[in-house]
């Protein structure tokens, strides 16, 4: 907490600040055996050129000891170099920001020699320039024991920004080159590895928290390879374009997704619908400014973009500190927080930088590639832990899906075993009845009729039997689709329906097809229990009527009963698992019969329903396509 203070306090310096008025700086002694001579506090600035100035303009021009932090069009430095006795004559002028414009050295010799001029800048590829490095560099051979007083004219409608000014010996910049670009390079290697592995991950696990942190990175190693000045250095043919897109989506782009990060590490959407508006939105603002990139007025949007990020990235993390106090056992939250603390204070640093001359200019970017490195080290803490708490999710889900299906195949040996039980005796009754039958010989018939009616009764209780079985297993349904012919499978219900002492079972038809592609058996199974249904809860003297149709493609067979009917409130309950409507009190039931209809009517691609029937009652359909 003491670091985000910190840093908010750092934010709020809107007060610019005197500063040191100093007299003209010192001259750049060049003796001894440094191996650079730096230029910090040694330079001279001049900002108020529209860009008509020229070199012998700025005879007349009052120069500040204070130098613009950052700015934009035209600025020009001044500054005085003296080569001791016994120093080499050739030394190189280099200093960054690398991704300026337009820069240009001018050399004049206090003796009278003339003026040298250097053309440098993004402008110009890096294949083109004399001295191919990561900052801008120049040649300058510089007369002994003599001041040699040196201009530069930079100009960028980007971004001007002056650091890491020095006098270098040309072999001790050769090494330093080599070792920045060996650290950068590792840099960026490590990066551009983070964002590859994090998108595969991310696409694989379909997880937006994981690509939207690839997406961040991906924006950092866009900004850090501009700003370490090795976009010129790989591709030579690289100009300002180039520069500007990279450097725009690194600037942009990674505050865009710096608030989508923090929207889906804290999950606002669901927790807090309000900021993750708030959130969505000022992403969706500072993306708008990427079509600005390459636009003269781009200037514009950077202050503006890079103080709404840093506002998110402090708001973030004190909903963050809010949900780890509420969750104390959530890790993951606490390593977020702690990743995004070092970015959040060096954009903080970055934006007072441009705000007031109190921080100093370079502060920000010192602080920014350590920074960056600590804060992709504690992310990729972060996502390893995440993802080592999806595996043990995962592995837990396997081991409880093992459990469910030993559960489920003990569930179906015991069904199995219990139509065996109820078969059994009941294929003993239905084959005793034929035995009978055939020792009597002809028979009354009444007596015949008996013996039908215990071997309707035996089907029947068999049927019923596999009915509700069927509906504990209906997961393991397996289909048949065959032609059949609605006509016959009507038949066969009605036959094996009938029963003493209730009322016969009538059937409507209009405009049937002659055959259609269906699991008959199925579809028998879905009409007995809805007979059985209606049969339960109407009146024993009641009427059933089955309605088969067919229209617009579809089977449509229904069967209309003169029961108590279903209220409208329950009508797509009543077909769901061991549900029971109200008319249900006091009657037998189980509450699957309806359940197994929908689900056969669904395997064929169809729908079950019921309604009021006029007159009182209820009418229930299953509706099937005629070609599965």
């Amino acid at each position: 907490m003491g670091w985000l203070f910190a840093a908010l306090a750092m934010l709020l310096l809107m007060v610019p600040g005197a500063g040191l008025a100093d007299a003209a700086p010192p001259v750049v002694a060049l003796s001894g055996a440094a191996p650079s001579y730096s230029l910090d506090g040694r330079m001279t600035a001049f900002a108020q050129d529209d860009g008509s100035a020229t070199l012998a303009d700025m005879a007349g021009k009052a120069f500040s000891p204070e130098i613009p932090p950052i700015t934009t069009g035209v600025l020009w430095l001044r500054f005085q170099a003296l080569r001791e006795v016994g120093q080499p004559a050739e030394w190189i002028l280099a200093f960054g920001e690398p991704d300026m414009d337009d820069v240009r050295v001018y050399v004049s010799d206090s003796g009278g020699g003339g003026v040298s001029e250097t053309r440098l800048g993004r402008r110009i590829p890096n294949g083109e320039l004399d001295l191919s490095t990561g900052l801008h560099a120049a040649r300058l051979t510089l007369p002994e024991g003599r001041p040699v007083t040196i201009h530069l004219r930079l100009a960028s409608n980007h971004k001007i920004r002056v650091e890491q000014a020095a006098l270098w010996r040309p072999a001790a910049l050769i090494q330093e080159e080599a070792r920045r670009s060996a650290v950068y390079g590792l840099h960026m290697g490590a990066l551009l590895v983070v964002v590859v592995v994090s998108a595969l991950f991310g696409a694989w696990l379909r997880d937006g928290l994981i690509l939207a942190y690839a997406a961040y990175v991906a924006t950092i190693f866009c900004r850090g390879m501009v700003h370490t000045g090795l976009v010129p250095l790989i591709f030579s043919s690289a100009g300002r374009d180039a520069n500007y897109l990279l450097s725009g989506i690194g600037l942009l782009g990674g505050g865009a997704t710096l608030l989508i990060l923090w929207d889906r590490i804290l999950d606002l959407g669901r927790v807090f619908p309000l900021m993750h508006r708030l959130f969505m939105g000022g992403a969706g603002l500072i993306l708008a400014g990427l079509a600005l990139v390459l636009h003269p007025s781009f200037h514009l949007v950077v202050l503006p973009t890079q103080a709404l990020a840093t506002a998110g990235g402090m708001a973030g993390m004190i909903l963050g500190v809010r949900q780890a106090m509420r969750r104390r056992d959530d890790v993951v939250i606490r390593i977020y927080m702690l990743a995004f603390l070092p970015v959040v204070v060096a954009w903080a640093v970055e934006v007072s930088a441009r705000m007031t001359p109190l921080v100093p200019a370079d502060l920000g970017r010192s602080m920014d590639i350590g920074a960056s490195i600590l804060h992709v080290a504690l992310l990729c803490a972060a996502l390893a832990y995440r993802l080592r708490l999806i595996q043990q999710a995962r592995l837990q889900a396997e081991a409880a899906l093992v459990g469910e299906q030993v559960s489920r195949q003990r569930l179906r040996t015991f069904f199995d075993m219990v139509a065996h039980e109820f078969k059994t005796p009941l294929a003993i009754i239905d084959s005793a009845v034929q035995v009978v039958e055939l020792d009597l010989g002809r028979v009354r018939p009444e007596v015949s009729e008996r013996f039908l009616t215990i071997r309707r009764a035996v089907r029947r209780l068999v049927k019923l039997i596999e009915t509700c079985l069927a509906g504990e297993r209906d997961t393991a349904l397996a289909m048949r689709l065959r032609p059949m012919a609605p006509a016959d499978l009507l038949e066969r219900v009605v036959e094996r329906n009938r029963e003493p002492g209730r009322a016969d079972i009538t059937v409507s038809v209009s405009d049937l097809p002659e055959y259609c592609v269906a699991d008959a058996e199925l579809l028998g199974i879905a009409l007995d229990a809805l007979i059985d249904n209606a049969r339960r809860y109407g009146p024993a003297d009641q009427k059933l009527e089955i309605l088969a149709r067919g229209a617009e493609g579809r089977l449509e067979l229904r069967v209309a009963d003169r029961g108590p009917g279903v209220p409208e409130s329950e009508a797509e309950r009543v077909f769901e698992k061991y549900y029971r409507g109200s008319a249900a009190k006091g009657i037998p039931g189980t509450g699957i019969g309806l359940h197994l209809v929908k689900a056969i009517a669904e395997m064929h691609g169809g729908s079950a329903f019921c309604r009021p029937r006029q007159g009182g009652g209820a009418e229930f359909a299953v509706v099937v396509p005629l070609r599965a």
